[in-house]
């Protein structure tokens, strides 16, 4: 096999890819002379012609539209490479984005096992209840409650969305009708988001006083009054598995709302290895916990 010169091959994919030796020199920061010499000699190995010359215009010959498409993949495919071993090379932390609640209730307690899985990379937990711009760079990963999927982003289904009402063992599950009821703002309201005066009449208890409703501007904050015996809250049941769990919170009877969904997602597009292994330890890990 006769090896041809790697920077020959790439002056022609890039004189191909325009249909001229000057954008061509332009594009590869060379002189159009340079290139010319590249193509001359890159026929004079191959013993083809790859161009057509003619008075204003170049065009592939049958044997050069033959090695375009092989050439111009060939070349996409080692840039890929490339970039993965620089994002390889470079990577040193995460970014990890989710709400209040989630970073407090889901993101938080996995911290140690996440140093202890990836002992070399750092990790930002970004807590906001604002959307972060994953496009933007601003995150690698996050951890959102949808309604609908972002077809513009690449997710895997946590936990769906299943409300009914919490509160701490000291409060007497019988006294729902007397008890402050907590309640927290939705980031992004939507109509057939889940909220006391709907489950209140799903459980059939007749009308409910809209002013017995303490409400929070975040959902973390909102849990934790609850779980300090501050009232009873409808709350998402899957966020709070341990909380149930281990007794810190008690459900109370009534209706089970389904809305929405957990999702942990992040942009398209080719990852790294270490960014694919930490998406699938998040993935596995977070399923887990719900």
């Amino acid at each position: 096999m006769t090896w041809m010169p790697l920077p020959a091959l790439r002056t022609f994919v890039e004189v191909a890819r325009l249909a001229s030796f000057k954008k061509a020199a332009d594009s590869l920061n060379v002189t159009p002379t340079a290139v010319s010499h590249q193509i001359r000699k890159l026929e004079e190995q191959l013993g083809i012609a790859l161009f057509e010359r003619h008075v204003r215009r170049i065009s592939l010959t049958r044997e050069g539209a033959r090695l375009y498409p092989v050439l111009d993949e060939a070349f996409g495919r080692i840039g890929e490479a490339l970039e993965t071993v620089r994002r390889d090379a470079s990577q040193s932390s995460l970014v990890v984005a989710a709400t209040m609640a989630v970073s407090t209730f889901w993101i938080g307690p996995q911290v140690r096992a996440f140093r202890a899985a990836f002992p070399e990379l750092g990790c930002r937990i970004l807590a906001s209840d604002d959307v972060v711009d994953l496009s933007g760079g601003d995150a690698d990963l996050a951890v959102r409650f949808q309604r609908d999927s972002d077809p513009n982003l690449e997710s895997f289904d946590l936990a769906p969305g299943r409300f009914a009402p919490v509160a701490a063992p000291s409060l007497d599950p019988q006294s729902l009708q007397e008890t402050p009821l907590l309640a927290f703002e939705w980031a992004s309201p939507h109509p057939e988001a889940p909220d006391w005066e709907r489950w209140w009449r799903s459980a059939g208890l007749g009308r409910l006083n809209s002013g017995r409703i303490v409400w929070f501007s975040d959902e973390a904050h909102a849990v934790q009054a609850a779980m300090g015996g501050q009232g009873a809250l409808l709350a998402n049941l899957s966020l709070l598995g341990r909380e149930l769990a281990t007794g810190v919170l008690q459900r109370l009877d009534g209706p089970v709302i389904s809305y929405g969904q957990f999702r942990l997602v992040r942009p398209r597009g080719r990852k790294s290895s270490v960014q694919e292994a930490v998406w699938q330890w998040w993935c596995s890990t977070l399923s887990g916990r719900a």
